[in-house]
């Protein structure tokens, strides 16, 4: 079973929860998704009581979600993280953490270790230090990669996540090269998506064409099999013959945002308020907010659309053509 059109990845056998815990950052990136800052939002469901939190998460597992990703704003800037990290991994669930990198050390790393964490996803958007701190806003390059090598020395799963925008787009091996000089096993580029501060920054996108940049990509992958694990998200491959066009939203991932709504997908969340609960966590246990108006009406939206033969991500379908019911271009780039 393969979402190859879809911007997260998404479990074969389980049911999977993207967290954005908090929308406080230390950085101010030009492309950010959740237009994260600095400042303190004491209304995020995180400053909730940990009674309340550990009850709300042993619903979310009761319900069948076994897998966790934990992002923000910067989610190292969660003082009960590791409380939270703990409590899922008495409960068997899978557990990857989305960080910039730049708010590690060796004794938080040394503290993900024993915790337990199945994966840290670091950013680094570029191979030479001006390329990534111009697009996040300051002296970060040198202290994350000294950090990848502490997180290598913990033999913490690692995967580095690359955006691809207007400075790095013609250097895509040159990043592939530096990585696995770093000897880092997996590298996953991503697209940039025009929603939070990415409206405000248009020249950061590639000037490359789509197919251009995934030509080079799986030409890539080939030359480097042997070294280093390269992938991206919304690429089709030719030869896979079971891939499912229909979002999984709502059904196989679920999205909880910061203040603790609940939402099919983080992405549909960010353009479309009637496909997020109006209650969160701190109101309503999680099995309501599944069964809710938002997200049913939802559920209905991508089954009418399936019935109508449009296919793909309708976030995408309603960026491309302003309506949920027509193609993913990414459809027609395949057939």
């Amino acid at each position: 079973m393969n979402f190859d059109f879809c911007l997260f990845t998404i479990p074969r056998k389980w049911k999977k929860i993207v967290w954005e815990m908090t929308s406080r950052c230390n950085m101010s990136c030009q492309h950010c998704c959740t237009n994260a800052s600095p400042n303190l939002d004491f209304d995020e469901f995180i400053f909730s009581s940990e009674k309340l939190i550990k009850r709300r998460l042993k619903e979310i597992v009761s319900f069948g979600i076994k897998e966790f990703y934990l992002s923000g704003g910067e989610p190292f800037l969660v003082e009960n993280l590791f409380n939270i990290v703990r409590f899922l991994k008495k409960k068997k669930a899978i557990v990857s953490i989305a960080t910039n990198g730049f708010c590690l050390n060796e004794k938080i790393i040394k503290k993900l270790s024993k915790a337990g964490v199945d994966m840290l996803h670091v950013s680094l958007d570029g191979y030479l230090p001006e390329i990534h701190n111009t697009l996040r806003g300051g002296n970060f390059f040198d202290k994350i990669v000294k950090n990848l090598e502490i997180i290598k020395k913990y033999r913490i799963p690692l995967r580095v996540g690359c955006i691809i925008w207007r400075r790095n787009e013609d250097f895509l091996e040159e990043m592939v090269k530096f990585c696995t000089n770093l000897r880092i096993k997996e590298l996953r580029f991503s697209w940039l998506i025009k929603v939070g501060r990415f409206k405000e920054n248009p020249k950061i996108y590639p000037k490359r064409e789509y197919r251009s940049i995934i030509k080079e990509i799986e030409t890539l992958k080939k030359k480097y099999k042997n070294k280093i694990k390269l992938s991206i998200h919304r690429h089709f491959s030719m030869r896979k013959k079971d891939v499912l066009r229909t979002c999984p939203g709502g059904k196989n991932l679920f999205f909880l945002n910061s203040r603790g709504n609940l939402a099919p997908c983080s992405w549909i969340a960010k353009i479309d308020k009637n496909f997020i609960t109006n209650k969160t966590l701190k109101e309503m246990p999680f099995q309501k907010l599944i069964n809710s108006r938002p997200i049913l009406k939802y559920r209905k939206m991508v089954n009418e659309r399936a019935n109508q033969k449009f296919y793909g991500c309708p976030f995408m379908a309603k960026c491309q053509n302003n309506s949920y019911y027509s193609n993913d271009n990414l459809i027609y780039e395949r057939n």
